[in-house]
């Protein structure tokens, strides 16, 4: 599995219906820390790669891929995204990334990838 994939696969579960702990949160983040990606770059893949694609299904609660996403129907869903042509935009800009519970969630294990 290729670095961004895993990144992808872990980053998901920010979109997904349930309430994780502190800790879960940082046992997270340092899953995510393993890949060696910067935090800026794993910050990047979360706006512009995993939130525009795993962020619609919050559109929709009662359809969602709750408790988690299938990693054989999210990879290729986002490697989709990733590929569409330059001047078609995210048909949700950063995939509902600003949803209070995501980016709270976010900053939680952001500080765990930064190693606080």
């Amino acid at each position: 599995m290729k670095t961004n994939e895993k990144i992808w696969i872990l980053l998901s579960n920010l979109f997904v219906d349930t309430e994780y702990s502190v800790d879960e949160l940082i046992m997270l983040g340092k899953a995510i820390k393993s890949t060696g990606a910067s935090v800026k770059e794993i910050e990047g893949i979360l706006k512009y790669e995993v939130a525009p694609v795993c962020g619609k299904w919050m559109r929709y609660p009662t359809i969602g891929p709750w408790p988690m996403f299938d990693e054989i129907d999210l990879l290729p869903r986002i490697q989709k995204h990733i590929e569409r042509p330059w001047w078609l935009p995210p048909l949700i800009k950063n995939g509902l990334f600003s949803l209070g519970h995501v980016k709270k969630e976010w900053e939680i294990v952001k500080t765990a990838i930064n190693g606080n």
